[in-house]
């Protein structure tokens, strides 16, 4: 699913890491720089980072540079591992790439 990128929300890293649920299911623009990136075929899951926020971002494009600084457009998703609400553990956000750009 593409989203148009002009939709999307403009959000910090730090807003998502520190309010995940509530941009649960919602398109979110950030801006931050590559810290790991992991190419899986011609797809990649890789960190970003602004200052001391990281969020995983998971693409079906290749794995971009470390170092480089981008602004990324995707679907934030919050997942929960376990069986009841009580008993589940909230893992951290990702955000489920649909474009990305060079950032200034």
């Amino acid at each position: 699913m593409w989203i148009d990128v002009q939709s999307a929300a403009a959000v910090t890293i730090a807003d998502l890491v520190a309010n995940p649920k509530a941009y649960n299911d919602t398109a979110v623009t950030v801006v931050g720089d590559v810290e790991l990136s992991i190419p899986v075929g011609s797809q990649s899951t890789f960190d970003l980072r602004d200052g001391p926020a990281k969020i995983t971002v998971v693409s079906r494009s290749a794995a971009p540079a470390v170092g480089a600084r981008l602004t990324v457009t995707g679907t934030l998703h919050v997942v929960s591992e376990g069986g009841h609400e009580a008993e589940s553990t909230e893992l951290p956000p990702v955000i489920v790439e649909s474009a990305r750009v060079a950032a200034p």
